[in-house]
């Protein structure tokens, strides 16, 4: 009799193994599990930043009338392949209008033009990031993919989730789990 138990990888980070996903959106990628549940996951890709834009233009897209003074400029990121024109903030926690998740690890999303009007004001959260898409799994899709090694699992890291180092991000946490990335295989054996 095999016993399975689920373990929750919500609030977790997820680092792409590096050859498995080579070519694909996830390559190398550092996601931040949202939800996680038997049902299936969500999470958002952190280090994959895909263009800068001033707030000036974001809140002309979000409202023709509206005017934000100032030279603001946010970068965008990829969350995932799922639904591009959707958009989200991943933030810290302490700033609380509106959210759609709040995490035990202080960390919130959002997704509404007040928190975008705070930023703007310099009144919004400490550290947040604006990101389009997301990533799902089905129900076992993760489970799969991680017993078929395509991740590892960390703890939350905020300071790594908000670095703006985003082409050192991945290898910044493998070396946290005392891993280097000349360590991994680029190939599968089969017995």
């Amino acid at each position: 009799m095999t016993v399975s138990t689920f373990t929750n990888l919500s609030g977790k980070i997820l680092i792409a193994s590096p050859y498995m996903l080579q070519g694909d959106v996830f390559h190398k990628s550092l996601i931040y599990v949202l939800s996680h549940t038997p049902e299936g996951s969500i999470g958002l890709i952190v280090n994959h930043p895909v263009n800068r834009m001033p707030m000036k233009s974001l809140f002309k897209a979000l409202d023709k009338d509206m005017d934000v003074g100032g030279d603001l400029s946010l970068p965008i990121y990829l969350g995932g392949p799922i639904e591009l024109e959707k958009a989200f903030l991943l933030h810290s926690g302490e700033y609380d209008k509106n959210l759609l998740f709040k995490f035990q690890d202080n960390l919130a999303v959002s997704s509404n033009a007040e928190i975008l009007k705070d930023l703007a004001k310099g009144s919004g959260p400490a550290s947040s990031m604006f990101i389009v898409g997301y990533t799902v799994w089905k129900q076992g899709e993760l489970e799969t993919e991680l017993e078929d090694n395509f991740w590892l699992v960390t703890d939350c890291d905020k300071d790594l989730i908000f670095s703006e180092m985003n082409d050192q991000k991945w290898n910044t946490a493998l070396k946290k789990l005392g891993i280097e990335d000349s360590q991994f295989a680029s190939q599968i054996g089969h017995c």
